[in-house]
Parts: C-alpha cells; structure tokens; sequence
C-alpha cells in the first residue's frame, strides 16, 4: 500500500481518532476477530499474540485487515523509516469497571522501570528501562507522582523522563486519548535524540508507538504498532532493527503486566 493511499484512507491525525469500530459490542474475542484470516484468528486465540515485522507501516502484514486500521495515520509515520512493527495481544479483562482500571495502570508509568526485552547482541533478556517517571515538560529533573483517577479523561498529554540501559536518558511524550466507542489510545513519541555509545541513533520525534486497548466481552485486545528511522550503524543492521523491534514486545509486555495487575 502507497503512503499516498495510506495517508488517503486514514486522513486524521493520532490525536483525533474517529469512531473505527464500537469496541468488542460485547462481543467475545473469538466474535470479534473474524475479519482475521483464518490461520491468523487461530494463532491469536491459542497463542494470545500475533505480529508482523517490516521497514515501514507500509510492509506490515496485520494492519490492512483490522477494522482499526485508521490508527496508522500520517501523523505516526516516520518519513524514511528503516523499522516497522506490529502486533496483536489478548489478555484477560479485569472485572468491574475493567477500562477505568486498566487506565489506571498504564499511568502508572514509574512501573515501566525494570521491563525487560531480549538482547540479540547479548542473547539473554536484560533490563530494558531503568528509571522511568512523570516530569513537567519544563523541569525534566524533578519526578512527579503518578496520579490516580477516578474517570477517565478525554484527552491526557505527559512527558516521561526514562533512563534506557542502551540508548540513555530521554523525555518521552505519551499521550492517551479515550475514544467515544470505548477503546483508549495511548502513543509514545521521543523528544529527544536517542544514543548508543554516544552515537546518534534515532533523531528527536523519529521513533513512535502506538497502543489501542479494546474492552471485549471475555477478554481486553491490545494493538501495538512502532516505526523508527535509526541511522546506519556499522553494518549491525539486523541486530539493531531486531533489538528496536524487541522493544515493542517489552512494552507490550509491560502493558498487558499492567493489564493483569489490575485484574487483581
């Protein structure tokens, strides 16, 4: 699919995404992923995940299928990436009010210290973000608490300063949004410049994620997508674009951990 045709279809920008689908109808997963291929259907019900990888959203296999495809808006792309990926996560749904919950947890973004994600250079898993917490935009030293809500927001824009144990210290912006048909969208966006041993890797905005959270009747559905424009880096192509691409996973991870903890 062309950019120009993507951009066609899509339209919006992230932070004003419409109404794609209502959000499960209070339809189980095995209900609501019908527009799955079969095969694909069958790895996420008995697998709980599915992906695909690429160089650019426009490589990436599960998107032209999902009826929330307008998510992949021309505000997340990242002209000249060189990393795509995404993925679907099933996990159980926290009873009660599940979404209230849920965002509750994924603002608690101090949590995000201690994710894990596989090192292909080291082959092992290692910690991914050692430090992480809220920061007012202009003061990006002093940590501010995570606040607890007793409804969700319309719209919600932070600044996350993070210690990464491979491409330093960075503010990122997250910004979640609660969508009228009961879904929410949170995406992350770095503001500044991304290192490795000092080198630049990835220019400030140039790496984005996206995550949609989908309340359904027996389960909460997670879509995550990513594209990243890294430089050429001394050859190691494919351990770098596969070690930004164990990124998501470990966010994704992190996300359904919080998932499951609210369901406690």
């Amino acid at each position: 699919m062309k950019k120009s045709r993507l951009a066609t279809l899509l339209g919006i920008t992230l932070g004003f995404i419409p109404l794609f689908m209502a959000a499960g109808d209070g339809r189980s997963a095995e209900q609501y992923f019908t527009f799955l291929s079969s095969a694909d259907r069958t790895t996420l019900l008995t697998k709980g995940e599915l992906g695909s990888s690429g160089s650019d959203l426009e490589s990436l296999r599960l998107a032209p299928q999902l009826p929330f495809e307008k998510i992949l808006a021309a505000e997340i792309t990242v002209p000249g990436s060189t990393v795509a990926q995404e993925g679907l996560y099933l996990f159980d749904r926290p009873s009660g009010d599940a979404m209230l919950k849920i965002y509750n947890a994924l603002n608690a973004v101090k949590s995000m210290a201690g994710t894990q994600y596989y090192s292909l250079s080291q082959k092992k898993m290692e910690t991914l973000i050692l430090e992480s917490y809220r920061v007012d935009p202009k003061d990006k030293k002093t940590p501010l608490a995570d606040p607890q809500f007793t409804e969700i927001p319309a719209l919600q824009e932070i600044s996350v300063f993070q210690k990464d144990n491979r491409l330093g210290n960075g503010v990122t912006k997250v910004l979640y949004q609660r969508q009228a048909d009961g879904s929410l969208t949170l995406t992350m966006t770095n503001l500044e410049a991304l290192t490795y041993f000092f080198v630049p890797l990835v220019a400030p905005g140039e790496m984005k994620m996206v995550f949609v959270v989908i309340p359904l009747a027996d389960k909460i559905a997670v879509y995550a997508a990513m594209e990243v424009k890294t430089a050429r880096f001394f050859g190691l192509e494919h351990s770098k674009d596969e070690n930004f691409r164990n990124r998501l996973r470990a966010l994704a991870g992190w996300l359904g951990k919080q998932i499951g903890a609210a369901s406690r």
